[in-house]
């Protein structure tokens, strides 16, 4: 089985490859003065592949990217290709929320199958309904609740885990049964007399805990910071924030740490400076069950 990595998802893929006691093979990568990209495999291509390749932003480049990795890849002479995608780009788009709107995630995975892929791993989707409407071929969402959870044990004092809202309150009863923790989910409030917006949890009192904050994806950091500084002045002894894709867009990172978040950890499904927990193991379970 050869792993084969694009550069978006190196650290990854070589922790993966690892893992699975294979070598890696690195796809080459240019773009031609136009801006149009350019993907090869370098070496013929015995059995079956795993093809590594995390969709975070620039992501209509790295979609495209993708697209012609699976390609190359199956022409390369791979019997079956497993695509393993960390992070699914355009997942939140998984529903007509106004007319004349795409459904962006069936796109991007209707066209993932329609290019070559025989099997679909991606990590923690938004919607992991959408995996089991939109392919047709085997796929798995690998769910890394338990890898977050090992990396806050000792460091949190009277733990509480929360979710950002009612929809995520499942990731944080996974991560709360592996610390021995009460959980809850976020609601928005608003002071009756200044009208000040703040984010508590539904029914527990924060005062003398440490509070995680459990989200799929960071990226501006907008919901995070009011809960941060809302939990802050209720008592709450620390706050900490951990997600499984470290988006960061708009400096979400810097804006973390003004509101008194102690620290943010992420998996490295996404390269960046918080990526300190791994999804390697769980992947190659994933790919294990798939051959």
């Amino acid at each position: 089985m050869a792993v084969i990595a694009t550069s978006s998802s190196l650290g990854l893929a070589a922790r993966l490859a690892k893992t699975l006691s294979q070598d890696m093979i690195l796809i080459e990568e240019k773009s031609f003065p136009d801006g149009e990209r350019y993907v090869r495999v370098p070496q013929r291509i015995e059995g079956e592949a795993v093809l590594v390749h995390s969709t975070h932003p620039p992501q209509d480049e790295r979609l495209i990217q993708l697209l012609l990795a699976i390609d190359a890849v199956k022409n390369a002479g791979a019997s079956k290709v497993i695509v393993v995608v960390p992070y699914l780009a355009y997942a939140r788009q998984d529903k007509r929320f106004m007319e004349g709107e795409p459904i962006s995630v069936g796109v991007v995975l209707r066209s993932l199958q329609a290019v070559g892929a025989d099997a679909f791993i991606a990590v923690d989707v938004h919607n992991p309904s959408s995996l089991d409407e939109w392919l047709k071929i085997p796929h798995l969402n690998v769910l890394p609740a338990a890898q977050l959870a090992e990396y806050f044990k000792g460091v949190l004092r009277h733990p509480l885990v929360l979710a950002p809202d009612r929809g995520a309150l499942h990731r944080a009863q996974a991560v709360a049964e592996v610390l021995g923790a009460s959980y809850d989910y976020l609601e928005k409030r608003r002071d009756r007399t200044t009208g000040e917006p703040s984010l508590l949890p539904k029914s527990i009192e924060v005062e003398g805990n440490d509070v995680l904050i459990v989200d799929d994806i960071i990226s501006t950091g907008g919901t995070l910071v009011l809960a941060a500084k809302s939990m802050l002045r209720s008592g709450a002894r620390r706050v900490y924030a951990a997600c499984t894709h470290a988006i960061l867009a708009s400096g979400a990172l810097d804006k973390l740490y003004s509101a008194g978040v102690s620290e943010v950890v992420a998996t490295d499904t996404v390269p960046s400076p918080v990526s300190k927990v791994s999804v390697a193991e769980r992947l190659a379970a994933a790919i294990t069950s798939l051959l």
